[in-house]
């Protein structure tokens, strides 16, 4: 055995020590215990590459409809952006969210990225799949292929709309590297930042674009990213906070309340501080208390009924979903366990 010199030797171990930690998440009691309803979330600052908050960062979740924002990068690199797709029959039949295509229409590759990315189209996304590979399978491995490419280790793809299907998966961690992968295609940014717009045919009929993402208008800062939703990812959104120097990457997976995440982790990533974690609601009788669940429940998307602090039937369905969802016990009694989930959604 050849013994290496001992500069060399402690050289090595340094870079080696080095290269260990370079994208791995700090443990995660090192993170503020931000009052957000997500399953898992990311701030990856964009300088560093370090995190700034992480929760549940490798849990292996559906992605939604952010999945779109990797389609639209694959897409990009298999098409050219002036090139034209004939739309084939197969389009009028795909699930919504999408823009109603018509077979035999023809669009530039473009104005369909542009669909996915700001109406979340799931036929633009589709058509575009089998246009750049010849079947969504095929791209979908292309999407996986990319993926581990730029460094997402827990991801697999097998559509390019995000519709459900338990083959598929992500991470918030992994998602947060593939929306860092977007400064490379300026055309995809810019479309994100886009609030409104039309798309033609070269047939010449027009479609309206609406950019999904709310917080382009709510907000004063830069907020730029990818809305997803189905039943079992719960609300998403992948994209970026800020610009220049500032500038972060978000990630957040499984909320019950997507806009008021959001704006915790924008606020939190421009400084405000989440020292503890809010103190329990003191009881201040019965039906005051009913009202205080009540409007939690609504503000969590699980009730829709008044605010009248009487716990009838509807109240009571609703506390079952919420605390199925939340994975507690579904008994309809607002315990210490479930009060303590419903707490980030009491005003």
């Amino acid at each position: 055995m050849v013994k290496l010199p001992r500069p060399f030797t402690a050289l090595s171990i340094l870079l080696v020590m080095t290269l260990a930690t370079v994208g791995s998440p700090a443990p995660a009691q090192a993170f503020a215990a931000l009052p957000i309803s997500a399953r898992s979330a990311v701030l990856l600052d964009a300088g560093s590459n370090s995190l700034l908050y992480a929760k549940n960062s490798r849990l292996q979740r559906a992605p939604a409809s952010t999945t779109k924002i990797l389609t639209a990068i694959v897409a990009a690199e298999m098409l050219p952006l002036e090139g034209i797709v004939t739309i084939p029959a197969f389009a009028e039949s795909v699930q919504p969210s999408k823009i109603h295509l018509r077979a035999g229409e023809r669009y530039y590759v473009r104005d369909l990225i542009r669909a996915i990315l700001m109406n979340s189209a799931n036929d633009a996304a589709e058509v575009l799949a089998v246009a750049a590979a010849g079947s969504k399978s095929a791209f979908g491995a292309r999407m996986t292929a990319k993926a581990k490419a730029i460094g997402c280790r827990n991801s697999r793809f097998v559509n390019p709309s995000g519709l459900p299907d338990e083959r598929q998966y992500s991470t918030a961690y992994d998602m947060a590297l593939i929306m860092r992968q977007v400064e490379n295609y300026p055309f995809i940014e810019n479309t994100m930042r886009t609030r409104t717009g039309v798309m033609c045919s070269l047939q010449g009929r027009k479609i309206n674009l609406r950019n999904h993402n709310r917080m382009l208008w709510r907000d004063s800062r830069e907020v730029v990213g990818k809305t997803g939703w189905t039943r079992r990812a719960k609300h998403c959104f992948v994209g970026h906070i800020g610009s220049g120097s500032r500038k972060t990457y978000v990630s957040m997976l499984g909320s019950n309340g997507l806009w008021r995440d959001l704006r915790i982790l924008v606020d939190y990533s421009y400084g405000k501080s989440y020292k503890a974690v809010r103190k329990p609601v003191k009881l201040k009788g019965r039906r005051e208390d009913t009202r205080e669940i009540q409007a939690a429940l609504k503000r969590a998307g699980y009730y829709r009924g008044k605010v009248d602090g009487l716990m009838g039937p509807a109240t009571t369905k609703a506390i079952r979903k919420f605390q199925k969802a939340n994975g507690l016990r579904s008994d309809g009694i607002v315990g210490s366990n479930t009060l303590a989930k419903l707490r980030p959604f009491i005003a």
